[in-house]
């Protein structure tokens, strides 16, 4: 049987050539897809809870990324390209984290000078298939963004920073691509590679709160996810790791208070 470990395997970020990866992001862009729709003005901007830009000169141009609105960060670069991304909206605590506007210029990286270029050509240029080829270019540059963000990091605890974090990273990767697991603190600092005291004060000081909180609240907001596809409460249940409904609907008073609605199938 495979080992918790064996949950964060994948190529993302390395120690040594060669070595096998821990991916931040994947887990985030399975549950919550990016959705692109391309614009040719900034009045469709307030539907999709995130926007992407494209700014500045066409021959180097700037990308920009944020969860609320991108706009203030065009005052003084003319946009090329506007789309507003749908990407989980307050359900994906990954935009929920991203409190600026990413911003990163083509020469920042070949690959992104790239996936720029193309887009500026399609955009400029469209020929058949335009709209589906602007469509997947700017999910390559949202996800670009979304890496430098997470290799930024962050002033203060949260998300960002635990996912930046050298070690407390390769748990979160693993809690979050399988949060139905029988989860043990032991478990949890085994993966970071750090005792079990190290891995709790390190993971309260880079996250605000403690594992057992943060694979709460990440369950729960799976379990939401599944309810919303047509799952029953106590399918959900299982799926994430509760042992009961009963134990989902308990967690779920607890975080959002006696005043909490019943946990039940949303309409479709």
């Amino acid at each position: 049987m495979n080992g918790p470990e064996d949950l964060i395997q994948s190529p993302d970020d390395t120690t040594a050539p060669g070595a096998l990866r821990i991916d931040r992001l994947s887990a985030f862009l399975r549950r919550f897809p990016l959705r692109v729709t391309a614009l040719r003005g900034s009045a469709g901007l307030d539907g999709p809870p995130a926007q992407f830009a494209l700014a500045g000169d066409a021959a180097a141009p700037v990308a920009l990324f944020d969860a609320v609105d991108v706009r203030p960060a065009l005052a003084d670069r003319p946009p090329l390209l506007l789309a507003g991304i749908a990407f989980g909206g307050a359900g994906n605590p990954l935009l929920a984290a991203l409190d600026r506007t990413i911003l990163l210029p083509a020469g920042h990286d070949p690959r992104l000078g790239a996936i720029l270029g193309a887009l500026v050509a399609e955009w400029q240029d469209p020929h058949c298939g335009a709209a589906g080829m602007i469509d997947r270019l700017v999910e390559a540059a949202v996800i670009r963004l979304l890496r430098s963000a997470v290799a930024d990091g962050a002033d203060g605890p949260g998300l960002l920073a635990g996912l930046s974090h050298p070690r407390l990273h390769r748990t979160l990767a693993a809690l979050h691509e399988a949060p139905e697991r029988p989860w043990r603190v032991e478990d949890m600092a085994d993966i970071a590679g750090m005792s079990r005291s190290a891995f709790m004060s390190a993971f309260r000081t880079a996250l605000g709160t403690s594992p057992a909180a943060w694979l709460t609240a990440w369950r729960l907001a799976e379990a939401r996810r599944h309810l919303d596809a047509g799952h029953t409460v106590k399918e959900a249940a299982r799926l994430v790791g509760f042992g009961s409904a009963e134990a989902l609907a308990h967690a779920h008073r607890r975080r959002m208070g006696q005043a909490a609605p019943p946990l039940s199938r949303r309409p479709g």
